[in-house]
């Protein structure tokens, strides 16, 4: 991680602030208020705020690594009641990461208020932390006993499971027999680089997890516009090529009607419409579908008609049929007329006459 980009501020009774690029610090300053901007053509920085010590409770407390995030908060909050006379509601407690092959991991205790103070002075000035540690474990722990930093009149102590902060003599009261490591700022600073780019424990989390703003990607949407502006387009192409073919094919079906009716037309040397032509021809001739229709509506009510016999059925040229029919009574020749109506042909009664016991009706019938 020495390519990364840092920019650690100080919180507490003495603000500070460092800038870290390429595994080095490369600005400093006092007031938070007064740091540049960043250089846009590099890496963007990363922003760990370092909270005093004095301020936040470290234990090492017993978790199985196997359990879910909510499942070890949960046991933590029942640990971090047996150790804290705060109560629970007003507390924020952050665990460390677990460690594969180890049940032991850090847990810091600071109240509510305190985070949201530490956290509302850096976004009140435009920068909003993506980490927060505690100062004490900001220092690498020895092989044995403690490490400790001095800085703005607090001793900052780290061991291999041991970290807190307190003044010049409760420090040496709480460090007991253990031997003391006092390092200066040039090699904090130096540990710093390192610890960075990954905390040992992190306060932001919980309720005070960062939110990461959606952004849009100006550059996937312009993407995604041309890959739609192009499957589009290729749709629209393919629907014209549809049209054409089948306007084509419409063409060619024309011509070949119009050459088939030209062959069937004797005289004819022009063809307007085909199948208009053909039918006044049949017409003519006396054929076409206008008998058919005819003959079997007549034939049809003929059969459904009790009684009725079938005297005579002349087609003309004109599409019309004149039948008679014999029926027992004028009742069955009224029968006769009103299947030819269900049929859907049009019946126009004619002459009615009496021969022998029976009657004679003549109807013109006319295709529908």
């Amino acid at each position: 991680m020495s390519e990364a980009r840092f920019l650690i501020l100080f919180a507490g009774d003495a603000p500070g602030w460092l800038r870290l690029a390429d595994g080095r610090t490369v600005a400093r300053g006092e007031e938070i208020g007064a740091i540049p901007p960043p250089d846009q053509e590099e890496e963007p920085e990363r922003v760990l705020l370092i909270v005093p010590g004095t301020d936040v409770a470290i234990h090492w407390v017993e978790l199985p690594e196997t359990l879910a995030p909510a499942q070890a908060l949960g046991a933590a909050r029942l640990l971090a009641s047996e150790v804290t006379a705060e109560p629970l509601s007003t507390t924020h407690i952050a665990l460390g990461p677990a460690n594969e092959g180890e049940d032991e991991r850090a847990m810091a205790l600071v109240s509510i208020a305190a985070m949201e103070q530490w956290l509302a002075g850096p976004q009140a000035l435009g920068f909003d932390p993506d980490h927060v540690v505690p100062e004490p474990m900001m220092m690498e722990p020895p092989g044995s006993g403690l490490r400790s930093f001095h800085r703005a009149g607090v001793v900052n102590m780290r061991g291999e499971r041991r970290a807190f902060a307190a003044e010049r003599e409760l420090a040496k009261l709480l460090a007991g027999d253990d031997g003391v490591e006092a390092i200066d700022t040039a090699a904090f600073e130096n540990g710093l680089i390192a610890l960075a780019a990954d905390p040992p424990i992190d306060l932001r989390q919980g309720v005070f997890a960062k939110r990461r703003r959606w952004k849009v990607d100006w550059n996937l949407v312009r993407r995604l516009a041309l890959v739609a502006g192009g499957i589009l387009i290729v749709t629209l192409c393919i629907q014209l090529a549809l049209i054409m073919r089948y306007s084509f094919a419409a063409d060619a079906l024309e011509r070949q009607a119009r050459q088939r009716a030209l062959e069937a037309l004797p005289g004819v040397t022009a063809v307007a419409d085909p199948v208009v032509q053909l039918r006044e021809r049949l017409v003519t001739v006396g054929g076409g579908p206008g008998y058919s229709a005819i003959a079997g509506a007549i034939f049809g009510a003929v059969r459904n008609t009790e009684g009725a016999e079938l005297q005579s059925l002349i087609y003309s040229s004109d599409g019309t049929a004149q039948v008679a029919i014999a029926a027992a009574t004028p009742a069955g020749a009224a029968s006769f007329q009103q299947q030819l109506t269900e049929s859907g042909v049009s019946v126009t009664p004619g002459a009615t006459r009496t021969a022998g016991s029976r009657q004679i009706a003549e109807f013109v019938v006319r295709a529908p």
